[in-house]
């Protein structure tokens, strides 16, 4: 099982994606872009694990929800960026919180944190981990522009997230799609 923890995306914010996609599609010379379905945020990617480590899984995104205690956290996705790689660059839309003076820290980070540490607290090795974490969304993979990042038009998209969800990559004939195993909801709270 290849497993990975991400907040999911409502049906609205697919499709606003969707749309800000095929505007980026305009103004590109080639790229294979994510799916309608699979538009998500990545917390931490496990990699393969066992079908008896599914339970660790849970056991880690609870404590993380119960220690973190987060309300529904606003967030915003807009901006585009890449990460070079020598077969063309993954283009992403950048996430941020929407920080009120209620919730100044930053959340997504904290989150990506504590899924590590207690990832390894249950015994489940990551293969690797990365340096820093940058919440994004995944537009697209191989992708080769024909207009500055900046001068393309992307469309802010807001929402709530409200909980960590564990992911399976699943390999099928129409491609890769992402199966949710388990929600680890956050806590509802009345907002001031």
């Amino acid at each position: 099982m290849r497993i990975f923890y991400a907040a999911e995306f409502p049906e609205a914010v697919k499709q606003a994606m969707a749309d800000n996609i095929a505007e980026v599609k305009k103004h590109t010379v080639r790229g294979s872009f994510t799916w309608r379905d699979n538009f998500h945020l990545t917390f931490v990617f496990v990699g393969e694990c066992a079908p008896n480590d599914i339970e660790k899984l849970k056991q880690a995104a609870d404590s993380v929800v119960a220690k973190l205690n987060p309300p529904p956290i606003d967030v915003v996705i807009d901006g585009l960026g890449t990460f070079p790689r020598p077969d063309g660059a993954i283009l992403w839309a950048g996430m941020k919180t929407q920080k009120v003076q209620s919730e100044p820290r930053n959340i997504l980070s904290e989150i990506n944190s504590a899924l590590l540490a207690e990832l390894r607290a249950v015994g489940i090795n990551l293969k690797q981990e990365y340096s820093r974490f940058v919440p994004h969304v995944t537009i697209g993979r191989r992708v080769e522009l024909n207009k500055p990042l900046e001068l393309i038009k992307f469309k802010p998209v807001n929402f709530a997230i409200d909980a960590i969800t564990i992911m399976e990559s699943i390999g099928s004939n129409k491609g890769i799609i992402y199966e949710p195993l388990y929600r680890a909801e956050f806590i509802k709270k009345l907002r001031a």
